[in-house]
């Protein structure tokens, strides 16, 4: 039952009717009535009867009445719903007829298959033939499928109209007859040449289905059935499972082996092969090598089916090689699953046979008898269309002539019922063509996709690649156009759009791409009007330009291109509105026409053909009469119709077939010998392990079955045509470069001299126009910085190495240097080994990471000065002095500024100024705002890869859209699809030997974890009374200490730190550096005993019993020295009213001076803001733990206020900050020097070498 059910449209609401003036106002002049008559019968005394009251009330009751009625002119709508619910009941009972005849028709067509050793009885058994449309549709089992009979829902002009009540009734019956519930399930097994089962016995349940329905429905000459390995016995008895040619003593020898090679060597022994081969593979391993069945495939040709079903473990060989190339199913005893690259499908409930109902199917079908390969002889009879083409037979060698006038884009594509050609002419009708644009429809099995091929090689045999050339596009698989794009003609074949839809955005840009080239072209070459003028003038050299042929573009399946991208109908209009100028043609084909898919594009489409089609309405919508689906199940039958011309039936030629040579050819092949030579052996149990060559009556000595003869050439007409026309020189123009690979590999670019800061680290795809361009970095000018963003996995630190890599390869290292910061996974660890690579420190290295930033805020420091003391005008011209340039990389943005919150301010510094003197900041992070706005916005070059979510794209969040998720790929400017080189230990092996021997960029040193206090470089002499502490990180200068300008030093360490080390350092250098002062030194640990000489030490105290009384002579000593009020303000300022030595006060362990039961240095306290009137230092240690605490004693805080430097040794970040300096893990004598008034520096303090330093605190 086909066709639509139609209801009725439900009936329309009652509209609303306006409410007169009068019986608006009504309501109100009613209550006015009653109020005054209340009013009325109170003041004349009437209200105290009850009774006076009933006309009022009277009065209320009525106003209410009406204004709930609303007068009588409402419709009722109880009829009308009635009425329309009778309606919609007939509805539902035409809705459940129509899918039981669906059931019904479907069951015939595929009955269940434990029913099918009925068939027999029923006169039905092996009744399809080759050609029938059912022809190798295999029952799989019942799903709930669309209805063939569908509600077709009433025309409604205006829903808010309708009745809510009928509406929403109908509403339910069109969503209930939506789907059909329990119809057979069939696929089409010769579109598959390996189809997988898994499930165990449910799966081989249904597989014994399946090959019960080849046998019990399909004829014996066109459909074999042969199995590999053991099982399967029910088969003997089918005439299926019997060889045409080989006989044994029991008959026809079974198609039965143990191996693929001995079944190759069987069907192999068959003169002609049926339209069908089924391969049952009884092994469940699965490990069977696809490639042993490659000879039957070979041989089949594109006119035999043959299948392999198997029933496999999941993951195995045969199973993968299914998903990808084939169908995989997987079976439970409830639902039967299609597996697939992109997931698994449920299809329905599957099919199940027993072992028993298979046997009694296979004893039914006993009484048929195998046919031999004499049944049917070898046609040889001649094609016009190929003789009209010169193809009868192809030659070897096509050798082109001219197409011009009414011959040009003019071939035969068919022959009508009379064995006349059929021709179709692509030129516009202005010459006399049909074209330029046309389309074909044809359902599956019509023979659309032969008559596109036909239409192919029949231009192509006919006209060289200098006259056209073709762009081929298949949305579904690419079996359409296989082997056609060995054609010169043919400019792009593109296939599988339908697995890869951002191939479709990347085809309508090169067509576009295609149509702005011939423009440009024509314009250049003297702004002619078209392609034809064009020509003209070319052959008459009238100008000196390129052939321009016309471009066909063939689109199969553009239907479901159009479905999946809509605005692709654009470019198919702009093709057909400018084709005709530009000489590109259109060929669009689909299987089927979909209302709406051609808006806009009907009026460019000249002229029609329509193969069978799946309904009337899709032959009135191609050819404007239902003819096309009346045409018989045959494929390659159809009608071509043009402007207004009558539809002309012909049936197409077929270029897949073999090669059919002019002459005569015998009926049929020799078969082999029959039965057996002397006694018959025993019968045994039927396996794959009792094939014998003998069993088939070939004895050892005879050479094997005798090989049938050969009527055809294997080479197809196809193939044939390619082969001939390979010698052509001439190719044409490539409109569509194959897409980005999954990788590639570094490439410089040859075309450009190697030039220092640029490099190519990949390629931009950009098929607008019809090129893909090196992705080059440059860093001399604006781009002089790069940010490499991407997701997570998008391969960001592939992209900074091989970004490194490309910037050195062919650059010496003396001009070249690399300062790298790892805080990934060290994916750029072996770099280190590039001679251009100055350091690489990882997550883990503070100490590197933060000398690498120090070395680089000085470089900067450094080479402005060398700008101005040399007069470089711009950093081109330090780098023809000589001087190098520098590249800090940072993999890890983020987490760098995780763990060095403090350094990201100074990689700032160096992305604002470093860019002007030749030092460059390449960054990596995962999306663009983990950068400030005044890092990113001074990046020049940036690399965007795939980013999480396309809105945090900053180049085209369109285009971002569609990044794969392949680790490289990503977004050019402008919106291009790009991919970055993939890098290795190779590509650095390779850029290391290219680098001339003894180039080295000078390795960036670390501070020494000892250093020698003598070895430290001595102030200058202007710096009188200074002293040389230690080294700081940043530039490894020498930290130096003033007496009379710093005064006083707080050092703060954990134990083992080296606080009493730092302080015997001190006193050294003090001993020199002051030849007249004294040292006070309180020393409750007994560290600094020898650290003072006799004659320098003014007082030495080892415990507070001792301390208390001479701090307290020295504090008097000391108030001695303040100025009085008689001092003059000569004698303050020349610090001369007072003579003696200056006081060094060394404090050791100051948290046991200043204990609990008194600090002995209190009496000082009153001094220590005049410290420098009076000539006192005060230097103090003390364990870290606590010197918060301790900074507001009267004493510590004292010193703290008068500006003392600070010494923050080893610590943990529970120590707290000090002076805004965090604790952290430190080597002995290491730690943060704060200067007042100056940044915070790592500082490694000089040791003194003396007994006892191991043990010092």
């Amino acid at each position: 039952m086909t066709g639509t059910i139609a209801p009725d449209t439900p009936p329309e609401a009652p509209e609303p009717q306006p409410v007169p003036l009068m019986r608006a106002l009504m309501p109100l002049i009613m209550v006015v009535a009653v109020v005054g008559m209340v009013v009325l019968m109170f003041v004349s005394g009437m209200g105290r009867n009850p009774m006076s009251f009933m006309f009022p009330l009277m009065m209320v009751f009525s106003t209410v009445g009406m204004m709930v009625s609303g007068g009588a002119g409402n419709k009722d709508m109880a009829p009308a719903r009635k009425d329309y619910q009778r309606h919609l009941s007939s509805i539902r009972r035409a809705v459940a007829k129509a899918a039981r005849m669906q059931r019904e028709s479907a069951q015939f067509i595929h009955p269940r298959p434990g029913t099918l050793w009925q068939l027999g009885a029923m006169g039905r058994a092996c009744e399809r033939r080759k050609g029938d449309p059912d022809f190798l549709q295999l029952r799989i089992g019942v799903a709930t499928q669309q209805p063939a009979t569908p509600v077709t829902p009433p025309a409604i002009p205006a829903p808010e109209k309708l009745d809510p009540v009928s509406a929403v009734a109908l509403r339910e019956v069109i969503r209930s007859a939506r789907q059909v519930e329990g119809v057979p399930f069939a696929i089409d097994v010769s579109a598959f040449e390996i189809i997988a089962l898994t499930g165990d016995t449910a799966a081989q349940g249904l597989a014994r289905a399946m090959v019960a329905q080849a046998a019990a429905l399909h004829h014996p000459k066109d459909c074999l059935i042969a199995v590999v390995g053991d099982g399967w016995e029910w088969l003997k008895w089918t005439p299926h499972h019997g060889h045409p040619a080989v006989t044994d003593a029991c008959g026809s020898a079974r198609l039965r082996a143990a191996t693929c090679a001995q079944l190759t060597e069987l069907l192999t022994a068959i003169d002609t092969l049926p339209a069908a081969v089924l391969i049952v593979l009884a092994d469940s391993s699965g490990q069977l090598d696809v490639t042993e069945l490659t000879p039957i495939f070979d041989a089949a040709g594109s006119e035999t089916s043959v299948v392999l079903l198997t029933v496999v473990e999941a993951q195995s060989t045969l199973w993968e090689a299914a998903v990808n190339h084939g169908i995989a199913l997987v079976v439970s005893t409830t639902a039967v699953h299609a597996e697939t690259a992109s997931g698994r499908e449920e299809i329905g409930v599957p099919d199940q046979l027993s072992p028993a109902e298979a046997e009694v199917l296979g004893r039914s079908l006993a009484r048929f008898e195998v046919p031999t390969s004499a049944d049917d002889s070898v046609k040889t009879s001649e094609d016009p269309v190929m003789e009209e083409l010169g193809l009868y037979p192809p030659p070897t060698t096509l050798r082109y002539r001219p197409r011009s006038g009414s011959a040009r884009l003019r071939i035969p594509v068919g022959a009508d019922d009379g064995g006349a050609p059929v021709y179709l002419d692509f030129k516009e009708s202005a010459e006399g063509g049909m074209g330029p644009h046309g389309l074909c429809v044809g359902a599956t099995g019509s023979g659309k996709s032969e008559f596109l091929r036909t239409t192919v090689v029949g231009l192509a045999a006919t006209h060289s690649p200098d006259q056209l050339n073709f762009v081929l596009v298949d949305f579904k698989g690419g079996a359409t156009f296989l082997g056609l794009d060995q054609l010169p003609h043919v400019s792009a074949v593109i296939t599988n759009l339908e697995q890869e839809l951002i191939l479709v955005n990347r085809m309508e840009d090169a067509l576009r791409g295609e149509m702005t080239r011939r423009q440009e072209q024509l314009r250049a070459a003297g702004n002619f009007a078209g392609v034809s003028d064009y020509e003209q003038a070319r052959r008459a050299g009238q100008i000196d330009a390129p052939p321009m042929p016309a471009l066909l573009i063939v689109v199969d399946e553009f239907s479901e291109l159009l479905s999946a991208r809509p605005e692709f109908a654009e470019l198919f209009v702009a093709i057909g509105r400018l084709g005709r100028s530009l000489h590109m043609h259109l060929l669009l084909a689909s299987q089927r026409l979909e209302e709406g898919r051609l808006r806009g594009l009907e009026s460019h489409l000249s002229y029609r053909i329509g193969l069978k089609t799946f309904s009337v309405a899709e032959s009135r919508s191609v050819l404007g009469v239902p003819d096309a689906y009346h045409l018989p199940a045959i494929p390659g039958i159809g009608y071509i119709k043009s402007a207004a011309a009558e539809p002309v039936r012909f049936r197409s030629a077929y270029v897949s077939g073999p090669v059919v040579r002019p002459q005569p050819v015998d009926g049929a092949a020799a078969g082999a010998e029959q039965g057996l030579q002397g006694q018959v052996a025993a019968v045994a149990e039927f396996t794959a392990e009792n094939w014998t060559r003998e069993a088939f009556g070939a004895s050892s000595s005879d050479g094997g079955m005798v090989d049938p003869p050969v009527q055809t050439s294997e080479q197809t007409v196809l193939g044939a045509v390619v082969a001939a026309v390979s010698h052509v020189p001439t190719r044409a123009h490539r409109v569509w470069l194959p897409p980005l690979p999954e990788a590639i590999e570094l490439q410089s670019d040859e075309q450009l001299p190697r030039q220092r800061l640029t490099g190519v680290i990949g390629l931009v795809d950009k098929p607008l126009f019809q090129r893909q361009d090196p992705l080059r970095i440059d860093l001399r000018t604006t781009g002089g910085h790069v940010a490499i963003v991407g997701a997570p996995r998008s391969g960001k630190t592939t992209a900074a190495r091989t970004a490194v890599l490309a910037l050195a390869d062919g650059i010496s290292a003396r001009d070249l240097h690399f300062y790298i910061v790892d805080c990934g996974a060290g994916g750029l660890s072996d770099l280190a080994e590039l001679p251009h690579v100055a350091s690489v420190a990882h997550r883990g290295d503070g100490e590197l990471i933060r000398r690498t930033l120090g070395f680089l805020r000085r470089e900067v420091s450094r080479r402005e000065q060398l700008f101005r003391t040399n007069g470089w005008l711009s950093s081109e011209a330090a780098r023809a002095a000589g001087q190098p340039d520098s590249v800090l990389v940072i993999d890890g943005w983020g987490a760098f500024k995780t763990e060095f919150p403090a350094l990201s301010d100074d990689v700032q510094a160096l992305v604002a100024d470093g860019l002007a003197v030749g030092i460059h900041v390449l960054l990596t992070a995962h999306r663009w705002t983990d950068m400030r706005p005044a890092v990113r916005d001074l990046i020049g070059t940036r690399i965007e890869l795939r980013q999480a979510e396309s809105m945090d794209s900053m180049i085209d969040r369109k285009a971002a859209e569609l990044v794969p998720e392949s680790p490289g790929r990503g977004v050019a400017p402008g919106g291009f699809a790009m991919l970055v080189a993939l890098t290795g230990a190779a590509d650095t092996k390779r850029i290391v030997e290219t680098v001339p021997h003894g180039e080295q960029a000078p390795k960036l040193q670390l501070l020494p974890r000892r250093i020698d206090i003598a070895r430290l470089p001595r102030p200058a002499a202007a710096a009188r009374g200074a002293i040389a502490v230690g080294l700081e990180e940043a530039g490894l200068g020498a930290v130096i200490f003033h007496p009379d300008k710093d005064r006083h030093l707080l050092i703060f360490g954990s134990a083992g730190s080296g606080r009493t080390a730092a302080l015997r350092g001190i006193v050294h250098q003090l001993r020199y550096s002051q030849s007249d002062s004294k040292f006070v030194v309180i020393d409750y640990r007994r560290g600094l005993m020898e650290a003072v000489p006799q004659e320098r030490l003014a007082g030495y105290a080892g415990s507070a019993a001792v301390a208390t009384p001479m701090l307290a002579e020295l504090a008097e000593v000391l108030k001695a020295r303040l100025p009085q009020p008689d001092i003059t303000p000569a004698q303050l300022k020349a610090r001369n009213w007072w003579s003696g030595p200056t006081i060094n006060v060394i404090v050791d362990d100051y948290d046991l001076v200043a204990g609990s039961r008194g600090n002995p240095l209190q009496p000082l306290a009153e001094v220590i803001a005049h410290a420098a009137d009076i000539g006192l230092n005060i230097f103090f240690a003390r364990r870290i733990s606590g010197a918060l605490r301790s900074l507001h004693d009267p004493v510590m805080g004292a010193v703290k206020d008068q500006g003392a430097s600070v010494f923050v040794m080893d610590g943990t970040r529970d120590d707290g900050p000090i002076l805004g300096v965090k604790p952290c893990e430190q080597p002995p004598g290491r730690g943060y020097w704060v200067a007042h008034g100056q940044s915070p520096q790592i500082v490694q303090l000089g040791w003194l070498d003396t007994a006892g330093d191991q043990e010092d605190s």
